[in-house]
């Protein structure tokens, strides 16, 4: 069987309404769709629902339930503020819903490391990769900084990822850090990375776009700019089967040899106990914290007294 994967990106200006955020990706949904080159898998970008903090599933999702059905998709739409009976009043999860082509919501990925401290979500503590099985494949979702720690990529892998979805609202300041990350977790992985991204401005801060698709050997397949977008851009999957099976280059058998040298992991499941961590303090809970530690470094520290009145 020959494996492809048609994968829609929509890469988009975020709005703090989430029913305009709707109606966006329903009209970029629709022109996708119209299009011959058809995506089957579309992926939108963190936070279009930050400020519309319910339940999943429930009035909010229903709504891209119902495209993914019009469709015959999988659709994992964007990530939303998730209110659970387990969490305290108040509390939410930043959380990427995921449904299937009959509009059934598969799961929901929670973000395991929320960007702290501006980013007050409850951490998820849970992987999650789907299958699509009309492509006998599997497909592990992440939400933005999640990338930054391998030990998520590798994980979904572990569980047979060969696509790692990554759902990003990146401002400028962090794309020339973040970029090569993306080309790592891809490398070291022998998986196809999908990064999106919103762009324009979003609150005080300005979101870079550039969403972007690596193959398994980090070759990079498509890039956008930083105006809105969307594009189809197909996956071979068999490619991914090869570079695992034969080695990247045909040469670098990285997740063969994870399982031949088995690495020794003294701290797992105790990584507050590492030596590292005992020269370290607390990491700053929220912003006021966040200003202080930056105090003491002198910045933030106004340059003259603020003028009373």
């Amino acid at each position: 069987m020959v494996r492809f994967l048609n994968v829609g990106i929509l890469q988009m200006p975020v709005s703090p309404s989430l029913e305009e955020n709707q109606a966006y990706i329903a009209a970029r949904l629709e022109e996708l769709m119209n299009g011959y080159h058809k995506p089957e898998l579309v992926v939108g970008v963190e936070w279009i629902g930050m400020y519309a903090a319910g339940p999943i599933p429930g009035p909010a999702t229903n709504f891209f339930a119902d495209l993914a059905r019009r469709y015959g998709i999988y659709l994992i739409p964007g990530t939303m503020s998730e209110t659970s009976p387990e969490l305290p009043e108040g509390q939410f999860y930043n959380a990427a819903p995921i449904f299937g082509p009959d509009g059934r919501l598969i799961d929901v990925y929670r973000k395991m490391a929320p960007y702290r401290p501006a980013e007050p979500a409850v951490p998820g503590r849970r992987y999650v990769v789907f299958d699509i099985p009309e492509k006998q494949t599997k497909v592990g979702v992440q939400i933005c900084y999640d990338l930054n720690f391998p030990e998520i990529s590798r994980n979904e892998t572990l569980m047979g990822a060969e696509v790692l979805v990554k759902l990003t609202m990146d401002p400028t300041e962090l794309y020339q850090i973040n970029k090569p990350l993306h080309f790592a977790r891809a490398t070291e992985n022998q998986a196809y990375l999908v990064s999106t991204n919103g762009v324009g401005q979003f609150e005080s801060f300005h979101l870079y776009g550039n969403s972007l698709v690596i193959d398994p050997e980090g070759h990079l397949l498509w890039e956008a700019g930083e105006q809105p977008a969307v594009a189809t851009v197909t996956l071979d999957l068999d490619r991914v089967s090869q570079v695992r099976r034969h080695g990247s280059l045909m040469m670098d058998h990285y997740l063969q040899h994870l399982r031949d040298y088995d690495f020794p992991q003294p701290f797992a499941g105790s990584v507050s106990e590492a030596p590292l961590f005992r020269q370290l303090p607390p990491t700053p809970g929220n912003l006021e914290e966040y200003e202080a530690d930056m105090r003491q470094l002198g910045i933030g520290v106004p340059v003259q007294e603020p003028r009373r009145s």
